[in-house]
């Protein structure tokens, strides 16, 4: 059974923590699709946006690609702020998968802000903020949309993998 995993969250928030965690658990059949990786093989800068239509051609086919693998788990690791970038944009990838998740970051803002400085590449906390003014709890369209859904409340996401049940090896 293949599994389409949407992550959502502002920037800083723990999504790429999040999927190099699953990879780690589950080495094998786990493909995590990264805009920002993607990025930084494309332009040379995660922060660099000018080549996000293909980066976006990419990130996509890539999980298309993925999806071939009946046993594989595919992470799709970006912000999906919103219902529209969740679901408007994964309607192509839905039939490829026997089961849509996703999983959300429903974070405090000053936790997000302090995690973001420990990133690589800070998010100017104007954008940041930006972020935060846009980013949509699930809606009926989401609910509609996904076999399930997961939220974190806080940094412990030992629950949301738990809930991927996946099998280790």
């Amino acid at each position: 059974m293949n599994k389409l995993v949407v992550l959502s969250g502002v920037p800083g928030s723990g999504k790429s923590y999040f999927s190099k965690t699953v990879k780690k658990i589950k080495n094998s059949h786990v493909y995590v699709v990264s805009s920002d990786e993607l990025r930084k093989e494309i332009a040379g800068s995660q922060s660099i946006l000018s080549e996000d239509k293909l980066m976006w051609q990419i990130f996509y086919g890539l999980a298309k690609s993925y999806a071939l693998d009946k046993d594989g788990v595919v992470i799709l690791d970006a912000t999906h702020t919103s219902s529209y970038l969740r679901v408007d944009k994964n309607l192509e990838l839905k039939p490829l998968f026997d089961e849509t998740i996703l999983v959300m970051w429903n974070i405090d803002h000053n936790v997000v802000s302090n995690q973001n400085l420990q990133r690589e590449y800070p998010i100017p906390p104007e954008v940041l903020d930006q972020f935060f003014e846009i980013f949509e709890l699930p809606t009926d369209k989401d609910k509609k949309f996904f076999d399930r859904i997961i939220i974190i409340n806080n940094n412990d996401i030992a629950p949301a993998i738990e809930a991927l049940e996946l099998n280790h090896n």
